[in-house]
């Protein structure tokens, strides 16, 4: 039997998804194990955490030894905590005696600067500069009329600012609880700052807003869920149309986006040669995970966003290696159980390429 161990902040608070692996978890001959990073004892490879008790059907305390496998599900923030978390599973990450489901990528703007050299996959990817100053932030605003500032380690529409500049006066506007806010400068420099507490917070990036909305000035993009099968290929689980708030910045279901089945969209925007840009998505998504994984480091699960543009040019806005599950219970329902499974069936490849590895060196 696998030991594979699911790695979170709050293992207390198992999610509907660590549940269903759980109760999968047996058929598939697998011992599944849910701890946070911080529950390591230090100096042992002994661990506080919970095991799925197949009786019961639910989590039970338990103490173990860190598994030889693990799925990490941690969404880190910038707490001390979240820091220490983080820092325990890049150790983790270093051992030859533990395999990951995905070993992760890197932060935005280390992703950016690695993929635009990539000739391939340049061409996709909107302008990006990494934010030195809240000056920086007015003069590229007053260039390009509006463009959007994100933390480099955001996620879930985190502290994402839309910055227009218009007639002499600089508009910023954010998402707060699910509601736009905005603030109207008639002084651009009144703004400095305000952008100076942000950058002691967080590094950001600053990229020009790209065209991304619909006949109602709502955001939208497409996001298309990527995994791993049980024989290491990469599959397509689900793709659909996120939509946000009318004249809102984020397309992010967290922050209360709608979610459109890509095929019902279509039929909804007969503007678009549809033809023309079915291809280049698939051209793109068969292109970017084999060369993500060249960059950088073996991959499990890939939720990637693009954004259709009104000229049909199509952009990596951004790449996600722990996307969330709500577009394939959306958008493509039956494929809820094949994606419960798979942790299980690309572990067992995982497991059983070890198994050769180590044939091979006896």
């Amino acid at each position: 039997m696998i030991n594979l161990g699911i790695l979170t902040l709050c293992p207390e608070r198992p999610s509907d998804y660590f549940e269903e692996l759980g109760k999968l978890s047996k058929e598939a001959e697998v011992k599944l194990f849910l701890f946070s990073p911080l529950a390591i004892m230090p100096g042992s490879d002994a661990v506080s955490g919970f095991c799925f008790d197949h009786d019961q059907q639910t989590w039970a305390n338990a103490s173990f030894e860190i598994p030889e496998m693990l799925y990490d599900r941690c969404l880190y923030g910038e707490n001390k905590n979240d820091k220490d978390a983080q820092a325990i599973v890049s150790w983790l990450k270093t051992r030859k005696d533990i395999t990951f489901l995905g070993y992760g990528l890197p932060n935005k703007w280390s992703l950016y600067e690695k993929l635009k050299t990539d000739l391939e996959l340049s061409p996709y990817l909107p302008q990006t500069k990494k934010v030195s100053s809240a000056q920086q932030i007015i003069q590229e605003a007053q260039v390009y009329g509006e463009v959007i500032i994100k933390p480099v380690n955001g996620a879930h529409g985190y502290a994402v600012y839309s910055i227009q500049f218009h007639e002499g006066m600089l508009l910023i506007k954010t998402t707060k609880n699910g509601k736009v806010v905005s603030k109207l400068l008639a002084k651009p420099d009144e703004s400095i700052p305000f952008f100076e507490r942000l950058l002691i917070k967080n590094i950001y990036i600053v990229q020009p807003r790209l065209p991304n909305l619909d006949e109602t000035n709502r955001p939208f993009d497409l996001r298309v869920f990527l995994q791993k099968n049980g024989e290491g290929k990469w599959i397509e689980r689900a793709r659909g149309i996120r939509i946000g708030q009318s004249e809102g910045i984020l397309t992010n279901m967290s922050a209360g986006a709608s979610i459109l089945p890509y095929s019902e969209w279509k039929t909804t925007t007969p503007q678009f040669n549809h033809s023309f840009l079915e291809k280049e998505i698939k051209e793109l998504l068969e292109k970017l995970p084999p060369l993500l994984e060249e960059h950088f480091f073996p991959l499990f699960e890939l939720g990637i966003d693009i954004i259709i543009a009104k000229d049909e040019s199509i952009w990596v806005l951004d790449i996600n290696s722990k996307p969330g599950r709500k577009l394939v219970a959306s958008t493509n329902p039956v494929q809820l159980e094949s994606l419960y499974k798979a942790p299980f069936d690309y572990c067992r490849f995982l497991t059983e390429k070890v198994d050769e590895r180590f044939e091979k060196t006896k």
